[in-house]
């Protein structure tokens, strides 16, 4: 009776801290930096940067939930890109869209629905800016706009690591789309700005 005890104790004491073993720690998501490439040289004293995109802060939406929001990734990407190098004028980097979207996917039913392992959700981003430049030594107005989207899905049985790792590549991947794009357009554009 005093060994059926020892064990039933040992057992527990297995049971109990099997249970309160921690988690992995997670890795965590690397900077999105465009510090690296050359910087965008305006004819202008100062550049303004306008976060117009309100996020309504509920579902479907979850830009407000992401690790790296949208918004403050394309503002960090102006920081780093664009550059005032004049002495007169103004130039307005304007963020309209930096929305990102859930939408449910439909799930595998009946039996087979248990032994399938579905995409759970799917997520649509809209990235949308644009740039207008008055005044500088071309003492005229011009403007730029950009606009890319992206999604990806997530398995339904994805961790919240998964899930954020998913969010952040969209992220990266809408940026490299952006920088690509808006350089092209304000090279055609605001030619008379460039320095």
């Amino acid at each position: 009776m005093k060994n059926l005890s020892r064990i039933c104790g040992s057992v527990l004491i297995s049971i109990i801290l099997f249970g309160c073993e921690t988690p992995p720690a997670q890795k965590p998501l690397p900077v999105l930096s465009f510090a690296g490439s050359a910087p965008i040289l305006l004819d202008v004293a100062q550049i303004e940067i306008h976060k117009n995109y309100k996020s309504p802060l509920k579902l479907p939406n979850v830009d407000h939930e992401m690790p790296l929001n949208l918004q403050d990734a394309t503002e960090s990407w102006a920081k780093e890109r664009l550059k005032a190098v004049g002495r007169t004028g103004t130039a307005r980097f304007i963020i309209t869209q930096a929305s990102v979207v859930e939408t449910k996917l439909k799930q595998t039913e009946g039996i087979k629905g248990v032994f399938t392992t579905d995409q759970g959700e799917r997520y649509d981003g809209i990235l949308s800016v644009q740039m207008e430049v008055s005044g500088g030594i071309a003492r005229g107005t011009a403007a730029a706009r950009a606009g890319v989207r992206a999604s990806r899905t997530v398995r339904e049985d994805a961790t919240l690591a998964e899930r954020e790792r998913k969010w952040f590549d969209m992220t990266e991947a809408m940026l490299n789309e952006l920088d690509k794009t808006l350089e092209t357009q304000i090279r055609r554009h605001l030619k008379a700005f460039l320095k």
